[in-house]
């Protein structure tokens, strides 16, 4: 492929992605759906005008590096202060939740698409991190309750990683054929500790070379800064035999919580670091799921229709029930009530991070990747079509309200 034609396919994926952002607000549409729906009318399934295959570079470097940039960006949201609170709680979602919810997930995929135990846990394993991208709005404009606001918000940033984490093990398995040609207990641990140590290393490098004292020589070049060590940062723990998704969180997190180290930045700086941040983010996921819009095969989804429907059925009702009440009952610090358990309960989504995990797995051609991406599929609409439309009216009538509530219609 010749410079201009990747130039032109980069321009016209974008064009595609901006088009559909005030496309999804006229029609009053989640803006992820019709990003998707936007690159399934451009790419093939439609009039053609974009063929950019999942398996080429370009998507595999957007997958591998955006998915860092989003993680770390989660990272940077996650206020320590605010999350000790349902510390708790937040843990058990965010780590042995992800394993009940994969494990719940993968007893339905089995007999429903007759695929390997294997296969089903890492279809599990990617639909169960959370995403409360359109929720986030929502929850300012309601005046959510701070402490289930926070631990939605906060279950997504740390569950993310470790859903990333837990898939790629998986699919190392899936890939070497069963347990016998991978060690996955000992290369989950390495992973986690690697990560862990990359990314602080990296976060404190940030945090530091941008702050305003003496050793923030680099204050002045936020956006160069942040993309150099975070481009370093996952090359670092890959090569180590870390997961670099989660270093990038970590680093996020250490340089969201700066102030816990007693490293200022100036406003200037901060604010500059942000806008590059979430312009970033933007870019990313405009391109994400355009690029999955463009690779997706119709004629599978047509024809996993009814057992797809049903795994969300299991994933909704059933899974995220059952995952929030075994999480968040033994938690007797955080005092959560029935209210609260039941709109965490429902207040979910199926985002960006599922996404770009089931599309790399999908360009790394990992065995089972088409089943993952067509559930994946299925979990962005069902849940943002359902539980994201309702969550605002569900937290009205559970009187989860911050201010009094404008009468229900």
């Amino acid at each position: 492929m010749q410079i201009t034609d990747i130039l032109r396919d980069i321009g016209l994926v974008l064009a595609v992605g901006l088009i559909s952002v005030p496309i999804a607000r006229l029609l009053r549409l989640p803006v992820m759906i019709v990003l998707v729906v936007a690159g399934m009318i451009a790419g093939s399934s439609g009039f053609g005008i974009l063929d950019v295959p999942i398996d080429s570079t370009g998507p595999k470097l957007l997958f591998t590096l955006g998915i860092a940039m989003i993680l770390f960006h989660g990272g940077v949201g996650t206020s320590l202060r605010v999350i000790s609170k349902t510390a708790i709680g937040l843990l058990l979602l965010s780590v042995p939740g992800v394993m009940i919810t994969a494990g719940i997930i993968a007893v339905a995929v089995v007999p429903l698409f007759g695929v390997s135990w294997s296969i089903a846990l890492l279809a599990g394993a990617v639909l169960a991190a959370t995403d409360p991208a359109i929720l986030v709005p929502l929850f300012e404009r309601l005046g959510l309750r701070p402490k289930v606001a926070q631990t939605v918000i906060a279950e997504s940033a740390i569950n993310d990683p470790v859903s990333s984490i837990l898939a790629l093990t998986l699919a190392g398995i899936v890939t070497a054929g069963g347990l016998s040609g991978f060690a996955p207990i000992g290369e989950f641990a390495v992973s986690i500790g690697v990560g862990i140590i990359c990314g602080v290393v990296a976060g404190v490098l940030i945090a530091a070379l941008l702050s305003s004292h003496r050793v923030g020589v680099l204050r002045e070049s936020p956006a160069a800064t942040l993309l150099m060590l975070i481009a370093l940062v996952y090359v670092t723990s890959e090569i180590g035999g870390g997961s670099p998704y989660l270093a990038a969180f970590i680093a996020g997190v250490i340089v969201g919580n700066k102030d816990l180290l007693r490293i200022d930045h100036d406003h200037r700086q901060e604010r500059l670091l942000e806008s590059y941040i979430s312009e970033t983010v933007n870019i990313v996921v405009l391109a994400i799921f355009v690029v999955l819009g463009l690779n997706l095969d119709l004629g599978i989804l047509r024809d996993n229709l009814v057992p797809g429907l049903l795994v969300m059925a299991v994933f909704m009702l059933i899974a995220r029930p059952i995952t929030v009440g075994l999480c968040l009952l033994p938690d007797r610090r955080g005092q959560w009530t029935r209210q609260e358990i039941t709109f965490v309960a429902w207040c979910r989504e199926t985002g960006v991070v599922p996404v770009a995990v089931a599309s790399l797995l999908l360009s790394e051609q990992v065995p089972g990747a088409e089943v993952v991406v067509t559930l994946v599929t299925f979990a962005v609409l069902s849940t943002l079509l359902l539980q994201a439309t309702t969550a605002g009216w569900l937290a009205k009538r559970l009187c989860l309200l911050d201010g009094p509530p404008p009468p229900l219609k």
